[in-house]
């Protein structure tokens, strides 16, 4: 019984690997409900938050592993030599994301428990005030997307001053040709506070030669 606690001189005991699993995972769950939290766009992947959570209690694994033993590191190093990374991450914060768990789950691994925990708060504050405050977004607002089909006669000067009624800021994004009688416009907004996306589209439908408006949220979106 006593081996189960103490499986030898030189390796770490098994009490002192359940805890530090154990409390690399509570506070690798802190980093992800912080990532889940701030996170904007439309490239959620529940699989990713799947890695974060292990890749954390790997580390912590990891660094129990080489502790006090050169040949166990380079052996592990061999090993992760032969890895190769497919998935190309898609935004740039998830990057910290990822070191930001392993360098948390490399302190547990350690022993160094006060660092960890204090540096997990710490950072996870620090995350939520940015995305409290919009910090790096160029739009103080919501975005929106407007689109919409209209016959070639349309008054496209008139349309703008309309928009410019309705919105703090927007700009012409794209025009495309269908045939002869069809153009396609495609708007970004940034409307006033006063005014909602179902007003845009009610206002527009008042113009005869505009059919087919849509206007798309920006709200949850990344800027690129």
């Amino acid at each position: 019984m006593n081996n189960f606690y103490n499986l030898t001189t030189t390796e770490v005991s098994a009490a002192m690997i359940v805890i530090n699993i154990i409390f690399s995972l509570i506070l690798q769950l802190i980093i992800v409900w912080t990532y889940k939290k701030t996170h904007k766009g439309l490239s959620y992947s529940p699989s990713f938050i799947f890695t974060l959570v292990i890749v954390g209690v790997l580390g912590t694994v990891l660094m129990m592993v080489v502790q006090n033993n050169l040949v166990g590191a380079f052996a592990l190093l061999g090993a992760f030599s032969l890895i190769r990374f497919r998935t190309i991450l898609k935004e740039t914060r998830d990057i910290a994301f990822v070191f930001f768990v392993l360098v948390i789950g490399v302190s547990v691994g350690t022993n160094h428990y006060s660092l960890a925990l204090i540096a997990t708060i710490s950072i996870v504050l620090i995350v939520l005030l940015l995305y409290r405050f919009n910090v790096g977004s160029m739009s103080g607002g919501l975005a929106y997307i407007l689109t919409f089909t209209a016959k070639n006669d349309l008054d496209i000067g008139n349309i703008k001053e309309v928009l410019g009624r309705m919105s703090k800021s927007f700009e012409l994004m794209q025009v495309r040709s269908y045939g002869l009688d069809t153009d396609s416009y495609v708007f970004s907004l940034e409307l006033k506070d006063s005014i909602d996306s179902v007003f845009v589209i009610k206002t527009l439908k008042e113009n005869q030669s505009i059919a087919d408006v849509e206007v798309i949220t920006g709200e949850h979106t990344i800027e690129y």
